[in-house]
């Protein structure tokens, strides 16, 4: 588990193959409690595929919200939705406050 700050913004790299090589592609990673519901998302990345692996480098802003977020990555090729895949990592976006102080 990933913990950053609300609304921290974060760089990274993805790692994606697409088949076959040559083909206009695009790669969108977000967070979320489910898969339909987007917190935050990186927008539709593009790439042309490569046929192997090759990486995607991609800013984002952390949620401005307290929760415990799942990391989704879905894959589009001209258009369409060929693969969807959900991370074994989840990103923590913590909250604390404070009652005040008694002297």
């Amino acid at each position: 588990m990933y913990v950053f700050s609300p609304n921290a913004a974060k760089t990274g790299a993805l790692t994606v193959k697409a088949l076959p090589a040559g083909q206009n592609c695009e790669v969108e990673l977000f967070l979320g409690v489910n898969e339909t519901t987007k917190a935050v998302t990186t927008g539709k990345m593009a790439f042309v595929s490569s046929g192997e692996f090759q990486i995607v480098e991609f800013n984002m802003m952390m949620p401005a919200t307290y929760g415990l977020y799942n990391v989704y990555i879905d894959v589009y090729m001209a258009g369409v939705k060929v693969a969807g895949w959900i991370a074994t990592d989840q990103v923590l976006i913590p909250e604390a406050s404070f009652g005040g102080i008694t002297w």
